[in-house]
């Protein structure tokens, strides 16, 4: 998680951010009874609070297709998805990943010291994914013991800039050591974006600095050097097919009963090669 990739669990996340965004600090990652950033509040988040965040995360409803009822529009999004192929963007933006297990725990192993972990003694709750009775739905679904979880990312680090002087690098390494020469020196590599919900995560860009996603896709440089010259290699409507496929990942509204829709997010059947 982040765009560094810094982080590995919800659990990690959910603990930093409360510290980092809103100045709370939790039991389990600064103690019992301490005060350390002088608020005068002690026990600010308990355990039990800090598991509640993460699960709630983890049950966030799952994203989905818009694919509008406009035959010219729903055949530039068909387009869009094998040309996004064709260019190699799925190289890194896979576009889906295999999910073996359909239970989410916490506390769970992935979980580093200063956060909870199932070897401090605490049993884990845990939430079936799938579950369409008790989550916000509509939920991806278990087949033959796997869940293709369609987030167009590789969960890798790579380096997407043309070098040093590249404005898209960041100038501190979250993945040094905090003050060190390595932690100075910069960050170039970033996590592939997830992109499904991408149309309505805007801005763009790891760093949040493109207001289009034409202009993320044509700042690719490094190791996607050769997809973004692709891109702009392609005619015009298979460009803009590309974009309007991207358009197509959102983020649902509550009255979606599926996980590909209309404009009017009503249940329609997902076009071949396109799938929820």
């Amino acid at each position: 998680m982040h765009q560094a990739g810094a982080v590995i669990s919800l659990r990690v996340f959910t603990n930093n951010a409360f510290n980092h965004h809103h100045g709370i600090q939790s039991t389990e990652r600064f103690g019992i009874g301490t005060d350390l950033d002088g608020d005068g509040f002690t026990n600010e988040l308990t355990r039990a609070d800090v598991t509640a965040v993460t699960m709630f995360q983890a049950a966030l409803p799952v994203p989905g297709r818009v694919i509008p009822k406009d035959p010219a529009i729903r055949a530039a999004i068909i387009n869009g998805a094998a040309k996004f192929r064709v260019i190699a963007c799925t190289n890194c933006h896979v576009p889906s990943l295999p999910l073996h297990t359909k239970k989410f725990c916490e506390p769970n192993p992935f979980n580093p010291a200063g956060n909870l972990r199932p070897s401090d003694g605490v049993p884990s709750l845990c939430m079936d994914l799938t579950d369409d009775d008790t989550l916000p739905t509509p939920r991806l679904k278990q087949v033959g013991g796997v869940i293709h979880v369609p987030a167009f990312t590789d969960l890798k680090l790579h380096d997407i800039t043309s070098g040093p002087g590249d404005p898209n690098r960041e100038p501190l390494d979250q993945n040094q050591p905090a003050g060190s020469v390595g932690f100075f020196a910069g960050n170039s590599k970033f996590i592939t974006r997830k992109l499904w919900g991408i149309a309505n995560q805007h801005p763009f860009g790891h760093h949040g600095k493109f207001s289009t996603m034409r202009e993320a896709v044509l700042a690719h440089s490094g190791e996607a050097l050769a997809s973004r010259a692709a891109f702009t290699g392609l005619p015009a409507y298979d460009r803009d097919s590309i974009i309007e496929f991207l358009k197509s990942l959102q983020i649902l509204p509550k009255v979606a009963e599926s996980l590909c829709v209309d404009e009017e997010f009503d249940e329609i059947g997902c076009p071949a090669g396109v799938d929820p």
